[in-house]
């Protein structure tokens, strides 16, 4: 009987450490929902109250969809009522990316599948640096480029 018991827990304990090491989020910092916090570019002073931006890490793919700058998009009841220009600012405004990812300790490597532009989609995709700390990540897109900051939402 004692066996049996011993066999039981031994088989409870090895199967909680089973499903531990399972675990996406005790594997991999990223996954989750992040909203948009700050984005600093190279080219300008940081933005410390963004537009709206969310960025999700799945088991093996991300999405990344922000509007950059401080303003929001044009309010126009649809697209074919929109005019050239309301249009030109809604596509400089957004920044739209999805595909794959790999991380190599604190290095994201992102492979766009689909993208607002097509030139985003060709090539080696882009590296950032991450930080992750609690529930804040920092985004430094690498050789050089934006810094985003984000804070965790799921």
């Amino acid at each position: 009987m004692r066996r049996l018991i011993g066999f039981t827990l031994l088989s409870l304990f090895a199967f909680g450490v089973f499903v531990y090491s399972q675990s996406p989020a005790a594997k991999n910092p990223l996954m989750g929902a992040w909203k948009v916090t700050e984005i600093a570019d190279t080219n300008g002073a940081p933005i410390t109250n963004p537009q709206p931006g969310l960025y999700i890490f799945t088991g093996q793919h991300y999405s990344f969809a922000r509007i950059n700058g401080t303003k929001p998009l044009p309010n126009y009841p649809s697209n074919d009522k929109a005019t050239d220009a309301e249009k030109v600012t809604v596509f400089n405004s957004l920044y739209l990316n999805t595909g794959t990812y790999t991380v190599t300790g604190n290095v994201l490597a992102t492979k766009a599948m689909v993208a607002k532009s097509a030139f985003a989609t060709g090539g080696a995709g882009n590296r950032y640096e991450f930080a992750v700390n609690g529930n804040a990540l920092v985004l430094t897109q690498k050789p050089a480029g934006a810094v985003i900051k984000l804070v965790r939402v799921e």
